[in-house]
């Protein structure tokens, strides 16, 4: 009953600290997100509203003086309104001017940003005239009010001439409650019991599992319909007190306060959608996914294999330290961003929102997989498209079959001459024969890329010579498919020849006397000795040549880079593009993944084949 008991709390207290911290810290950033976004809008409006009230014709005819009175009561007046304190400053760029703080002096070296920031404005302001005069969507930027402080431009004709800046200083977050300084203490006398169990793991019935499971599946559930609600009653407060500070800042200008994001795209204000709540509600649910599965690894005794396992070889494991660390930072933690990340739409454009607001769970694998359509364009001239995923995995198939094949087929003749007995230069013939694959491959690519320049290259020189046309190799499909099929095979068989040199070497000679001494030719004696003396040899290279010719990349990137319009491409290469070209990094990692799905599968066929292959011999 005490082992029960033993594995039952551990379990439970596994759940428990996952939920309390994660959930804690969860919910703590969804609030302090809701705090943000109200502040920021409070800076906006507020440097919108002083925008207004020094427009453009103010600021040119103004006198410096009244403008700083202006600026200074309109800051003076905010704070005594607000709960926040205020800050603001009028920059003139076209004179290099900063009118407030302090009296109206021409900008210094040190002020340089200052006037950065002026130009910034104008070139945003032009990009968005562009984009709306070409009919596409207006690029939306949420302001920048990080620090509190955020930038309204000042216009003439569609150019800026100065921008208006308010700084709020933000109010004091509410202290921490007893409650909060109870889940502390809860979650720290958790860890030290969690702590002391798993020290002494026990044996138990698998009930305790399946018990622990329920319990804090009910807690996750608990936490996920009571987490939102809090941060709803925040997000109304918040959104409350932004209300309010816009109200004043439009009443101190005398205009009704326009908001528009730093590219001068209109936004809307902020009100009460329950977006943080929704997003919050994502990410607990996957805490609570966590928690479960960490209960289960602890309560159906996974957790109590690993101690027993760790205290009966301690000294091993300490050995195992160093190796294990740099695995798990430089291998297992990126895979599992990777994979994290392909449940996201994340570009360029949006990666310093949170995880819950580009989480798309499982469209980018739509997006990738579904899309069965190998054609585009009208019906009358369909063409094929080739950045679909179909055309760029026939492609790869087509090219890791093809190198494989001359790899090992010209490897293996290659070692099958060097095997030959009294063979006069052998260790020459060896030396050179391993060069292309003693050099970087990077540098054999570009070479290969030289020589098969459409106009200089040595391929067309070749050709000429023997009266024929010189070809472009790089504008159609397959002659741009043979530039890097050539390209690789040149590396990649003196691999293969080594390989099968050192098992042609370890094959017993009295083998082939007997089998001369039959009467069996040539080819019986590679097909009955030669032959299945290779196969437990080669197969593992086979696989490792596979893997390696799906996943080349310097090749196709070096020496075709896809062409014709990326007809050309792999896998590999796509996915490099789609993240560091294209700039979508989640549909890139839903790719990558997927990649790796297919290599999985096909090592897990081949190393089932070679059991079959072993339990036959």
């Amino acid at each position: 009953m005490g082992a029960l008991w033993n594995r039952l709390t551990a379990a439970i207290i596994t759940g428990l600290l996952v939920l309390i911290a994660l959930g804690g810290w969860l919910t703590t950033q969804a609030r302090d997100d809701v705090r943000a976004a109200a502040h920021a809008q409070s800076a906006l409006a507020a440097a919108n509203a002083l925008a207004a009230l020094i427009d453009a014709d103010l600021l040119a005819a103004a006198p410096d003086a009244s403008l700083q009175a202006t600026v200074s009561a309109f800051a003076d007046s905010l704070s005594a309104e607000g709960t926040h304190g205020a800050a603001s400053r009028l920059v003139d760029i076209e004179r290099r001017v900063v009118i407030t703080p302090g009296a109206a002096r021409a900008l210094t070296r040190e002020e340089k940003p200052l006037y950065d920031r002026g130009v910034q404005l104008r070139s945003n302001a032009l990009t968005n005239a562009e984009e709306a005069r070409a009919a596409r969507p207006v690029r939306e930027v949420a302001a920048t009010a990080s620090s509190g402080s955020a930038l309204s431009p000042i216009t003439r004709s569609g150019a800026v001439i100065g921008y208006a800046e308010v700084t709020l200083t933000p109010a004091p977050p509410p202290p921490p409650t007893w409650l909060g300084h109870a889940v502390l203490l809860l979650s720290v006398a958790g860890a030290l019991a969690l702590g002391v169990l798993l020290w002494r793991p026990s044996r138990a019935a698998w009930q305790t599992g399946l018990l622990s499971l329920l319990v804090v599946a009910a807690l996750a559930s608990l936490l996920w319909a009571r987490g939102p609600a809090s941060i709803a009653r925040s997000e109304d407060r918040a959104v409350a007190q932004s209300a309010e500070l816009v109200a004043s800042a439009s009443r101190l200008a005398g205009v009704q306060t326009a908001f528009t994001d730093r590219f001068g795209a209109p936004t809307a204000l902020l009100t009460t959608t329950g977006t943080v709540p929704a997003e919050l509600g994502r990410s607990l649910i996957a805490t609570g996914l966590l928690a479960l599965a960490l209960t289960a690894f602890v309560g159906f005794g996974a957790a109590g294999a690993m101690g027993r396992a760790f205290s009966q070889h301690r000294t091993a494991y300490l050995f195992l330290v160093p190796a294990l660390i740099g695995m798990v930072l430089l291998s297992i933690f990126p895979f599992l961003y990777g994979v994290g990340l392909s449940f996201t739409d994340t570009t360029l454009f949006n990666q310093d929102k949170n995880f819950a607001e580009r989480f798309v769970g499982l469209a980018n694998y739509q997006d990738v997989l579904i899309d069965f359509d190998l054609y585009e364009g009208e019906a009358g001239s369909r063409v094929l498209d080739y950045t679909n995923f179909y055309w760029t995995l026939f492609m790869t198939v087509v090219w890791t079959i093809s190198n494989v094949a001359i790899g090992v087929g010209l490897g293996l003749a290659l070692a099958m001459l060097l095997n030959i007995k009294g063979l006069r230069g052998v260790g020459i013939y060896r030396t050179l024969l391993i060069l292309p694959w003693a050099l970087p491959n990077y540098i054999t690519a570009l070479t290969w890329k030289g020589i098969f320049h459409p106009q200089f290259g040595a391929a067309n020189e070749v050709i000429q010579a023997f009266g024929g046309d010189p070809v472009r190799w790089f504008d159609s499909v397959w002659p741009s498919f043979f530039t890097g099929l050539a390209t690789n095979g040149w590396l990649s068989f003196p691999f293969m020849m080594v390989v099968c040199l050192g098992a042609l070497q370890a094959v017993d000679e009295d083998m082939y006397e007997a089998a001369r001494l039959d009467g069996a030719g040539p080819w019986s004696r590679f097909r009955h000795i030669t032959w299945p003396s290779l196969q437990s040899t080669l197969m593992p290279a086979v696989v490792v040549s596979v893997v390696w010719t799906f996943n080349m990349f310097n090749v196709i990137y070096l020496v075709s880079a896809g062409q014709p319009g990326g007809a050309t491409e792999i896998l590999v290469t796509r996915a490099y593009k789609l993240a560091f070209e294209d700039y979508r990094y989640g549909y890139a990692a839903a790719y990558s993944v997927v990649i790796f799905a297919l290599l999985l599968v096909y090592g897990w066929m081949q190393v089932q084949q070679g059991l079959k292959q072993e339990a036959k011999r």
